[in-house]
């Protein structure tokens, strides 16, 4: 999932927040995962649906992420789109695993599953964006190679940052990642010579993301906070849906926006004839979703 969770710093990984001295607990009061130990809890009410899901509403909404980032990947494989594109496919279900495993136990652990995956998914992305700018041929995989080595070696530096308590560098370094894709998409789409296919791909995954970012996530940040501050009650708490379980659903319809537009894009520059089908499929839930497909195994 593309969100920006957590605004306030960061312990290191598994770090609870400072012990208090209050009385323990009598053990039927104890949550199922016990008590929090993420820096952020969310604006929906913590085991009002099920004793064993912490966050029930923003769990589930986690799931769609999973079974796009599987749908793609099974695309990738069968269709061949390179290892980038398979790698891209099995990070972002590794996201919503991890934002399933965040939201469901509010531990730390839990959050660290969540957010470190968001950094390397999104540097994937850039991977293959940045790729599309290089020729056709050994020397632009040669660049290409080049390209992810950096981008990992990037990756790394600032989980090594994030695990000392560096949560600023890792949010400045995830923001920036995003931007980066973002901007360096739509050179490639504007640059296409099948941009009448592509770009309105780049668009809606830009328009998805962005919308659901400033309609849902910001709201839900601005009038309800971190729970773990913010005591007072907000009216968004009496929404029957959280407004950040809907964020979720946008952040997995952009990505598999956007793969669709870099899958098309690859294939066309390497002469394999590509064609986008509308089709159904049980990991998009019964719903119809784009499907990248080759007319050519090879060039």
């Amino acid at each position: 999932q593309l969100s920006l969770k957590g605004m306030n710093a960061f312990a290191p990984w598994f770090r609870s927040p400072p012990p208090t001295f209050e009385p323990p607990l009598p053990p039927s009061a104890v949550p199922f995962w016990g008590p929090v130990t993420a820096n952020y809890d969310w604006c929906e009410s913590n085991y009002a649906v099920s004793q064993y899901v912490a966050e029930f509403f923003n769990s589930i909404s986690s799931l769609p992420t999973f079974t796009v980032g599987v749908y793609f990947l099974l695309q990738s494989t069968s269709s061949h789109y390179g290892f980038k594109f398979s790698l891209a496919g099995a990070m972002l279900a590794l996201v919503g695993l991890g934002s399933v495993a965040f939201h469901a136990t509010l531990t730390r652990a839990g959050q660290v599953l969540d957010e470190i995956p968001m950094l390397y998914s999104s540097s994937i992305f850039l991977w293959i964006a940045g790729s599309l700018h290089f020729p056709v041929g050994k020397q632009g995989d040669v660049q290409s190679a080049r390209l992810g080595c950096a981008l990992l070696a990037y990756c790394v530096m600032v989980t090594a940052a994030y695990a000392n308590g560096g949560f600023e560098v890792f949010f400045v370094a995830y923001a920036l990642t995003v931007v980066a894709v973002a901007i360096t998409s739509v050179r490639a789409a504007s640059k296409s010579a099948v941009k009448t296919t592509t770009r309105p791909y780049v668009i809606w995954a830009l328009c998805i993301y962005i919308g659901g970012f400033a309609t849902l996530w910001v709201p839900e940040q601005l009038f309800c906070g971190n729970r773990l501050q913010v005591t007072g009650h907000s009216p968004l708490q009496d929404l029957p849906v959280p407004l950040h379980s809907l964020f979720h659903i946008t952040s997995s319809i952009g990505p598999l926006a956007w793969l669709t537009f870099a899958a098309f894009e690859e294939l066309h520059r390497a002469k394999r004839g590509p064609v986008i089908t509308w089709r159904r499929h049980p990991l998009l839930w019964g719903l119809t979703g784009p499907a990248v497909l080759p007319r050519r195994v090879s060039p």
